[in-house]
């Protein structure tokens, strides 16, 4: 089952000065409005820092029209992405976001917005996970751990960022492939997580590699595998879940811009050109890997295939995991 995939670190230091410069692009319709970035989640974090960028560079393009940042958490990204939903279909509203934006069609009964109440733009980079373990667990490699869930099912827990989390489907496509049962212990952000993995408190956890990476180089947490399809740069000696004898499995996390349907034509193709020459500078590429995102540049036509396969695959994830939100 493929998702997102991951880009080798040579394409992360290719072609970036091949780029057509920024100068040279279409610009917007004229619009007295800025243009406003919707962020589903709080300031800090992977998706907030990619609206960041793109409000520090888009401006050039813009003929000096205003760029900011709207961030609006809760309901797991549902408010955002219900807002630029109901916003003016005149392109002045944006939505930043990650997968989230599909797992919560099939995660929520009433996530408050559809699929195709959006426009796809660009796909700007993907980010992993890392399946660890406590030292005190013995795991030394992934099939440690499904082995000793094989033979004592439901003895292990294993936890994520929260039910539906994508570290947690992550884990419950491995966990159908290996055909193992093992705890959920869905925990509110990753930060109480990380601190009971490293107390021994819980003994496997799946984190993102921005997260996992300090402590796994020293020696805090054992990195059993990532989810990426390629293993992650600054975690060379960590195999992929694909490595460890699942053909074919990939789970990655996207980072993309989506607009509202109806949002004019112009403006759209302007918006793919101009994000696509963003993320192929190397300051981008070098300030978004800071925050645990590798620049996988899609344009709109191949993010709308994208997103489609991606609800997919998450709606029958869901259900397997058997998570609801009402």
């Amino acid at each position: 089952m493929r998702q997102t995939p991951v880009i080798r670190r040579r394409t992360l230091l290719g072609a970036a000065t091949a780029a057509v410069g920024l100068c040279v692009l279409p610009a917007f319709s004229q619009s007295a409005k800025p243009l406003r970035l919707v962020v589903p989640y709080p300031p800090g974090g992977a998706v907030d820092a990619t609206a960041r960028l793109l409000s520090e560079k888009l401006p050039a393009t813009l003929q000096g029209r205003a760029v900011i940042v709207d961030n609006r958490p809760g309901a797991g990204g549902n408010i955002a992405a219900a807002l630029v939903a109901r916003s003016d279909a005149d392109g002045s509203s944006v939505l930043v976001t990650s997968n989230n934006h599909t797992i919560n069609l099939a995660l929520y009964q009433k996530p408050g917005y559809a699929l195709e109440e959006f426009v796809p733009i660009a796909q700007l980079g993907v980010t992993g996970f890392v399946i660890v373990a406590h030292p005190s667990t013995n795991f030394k490699t992934l099939r440690d751990l499904l082995d000793a869930a094989r033979a004592k099912p439901n003895s292990i827990s294993f936890g994520t960022g929260g039910s539906g989390h994508p570290a947690h489907l992550a884990t419950e496509m491995l966990k159908e492939r290996a055909k193992v049962s093992m705890q959920h212990v869905p925990y509110k952000g990753s930060g109480p997580l990380t601190a009971d993995l490293l107390g021994g408190q819980l003994p496997v956890g799946v984190i993102s590699v921005v997260a996992a990476q300090p402590f796994v180089a020293s020696g805090q947490l054992i990195g059993l595998g990532v989810t990426t399809k390629e293993r992650w740069p600054d975690l060379p000696k960590v195999p992929t879940v694909e490595e460890s004898g699942f053909p074919g499995y990939e789970y990655s996390g996207w980072i993309g811009l989506l607009g509202r349907v109806g949002m004019p034509e112009a403006d759209v193709a302007a918006l793919e050109k101009q994000l696509l020459a963003i993320v192929a500078t190397e300051e981008a590429r070098s300030r978004l890997y800071k925050q645990g995102i590798v620049v996988a540049p899609k344009g709109r036509t191949e993010f709308k295939a994208a997103i489609a396969h991606d609800a997919t695959v998450n709606r029958e994830l869901v259900k397997a995991a058997g998570v609801r939100v009402d």
